[in-house]
């Protein structure tokens, strides 16, 4: 599990709000609110962006196997607690995978950083489980057997989303730009609250 805290309280970005929207009902916190959201917004993407910067994989594949939650606080401010989970992602959905279609004669590849090449598994090839799993991965023969006396198998794996975000650095600079989001967008939202409220006078 990853975290990273958001936090927009005392600063000068906020004092303006307060100083052009006190006199309109619920326009300070409308419009905190609003740009709030929209650096957690930019904080999810900036993830995906950052993981993709070391790690081989598309974003979708990301996303696929991203849980995000969200929490939000509203006292002497407003924070946003953006928690990053999710499960391992099989290997095949890094790049460098192959081969591109299931085969149990042909030793597999795989990779996860972008940079190192794409290891060649003796031992391991590429097949589709049937359902209820119905997805392709990448299998080894780990040698022993099942009860049934066949081959016993198990699937590789890269990194989890919150492995590959893991560095501190990583989530201090996806803090800093989502924070620098947050005082673009309430310049954006404050003006909108304005024009709204000039239109009905």
């Amino acid at each position: 599990m990853s975290v990273i805290h958001l936090e927009a309280a005392g600063q000068e970005a906020l004092a303006r709000a307060e100083k052009l929207l006190g006199e309109i009902p619920g326009g300070v916190e409308k419009a905190v609110r609003s740009a709030m959201a929209r650096s957690v917004a930019h904080l999810r993407t900036g993830s995906v962006r950052a993981i993709r910067e070391r790690y081989d994989i598309s974003a979708a594949n990301v996303r696929a196997d991203e849980n995000v939650f969200v929490r939000y606080s509203y006292q002497n401010g407003v924070q946003a607690t953006v928690t990053f989970a999710g499960r391992r992602i099989p290997l095949y959905r890094f790049g460098g995978a192959s081969p591109s279609r299931p085969s149990g004669r042909v030793s597999a590849w795989g990779h996860a950083l972008k940079s190192t090449s794409p290891t060649q598994f003796l031992n391991a090839f590429v097949a589709r489980m049937p359902p209820p799993a119905s997805h392709t991965g990448i299998f080894e023969r780990t040698g022993a057997k099942t009860s049934g006396g066949k081959d016993q198998i198990r699937e590789l794996f890269g990194p989890a989303v919150p492995q590959m975000l893991g560095s501190r650095d990583v989530e201090e600079r996806l803090s800093r730009e989502a924070m620098e989001k947050f005082e673009d967008r309430l310049d954006h939202e404050i003006n909108a609250i304005l024009n709204g409220w000039r239109k009905r006078l």
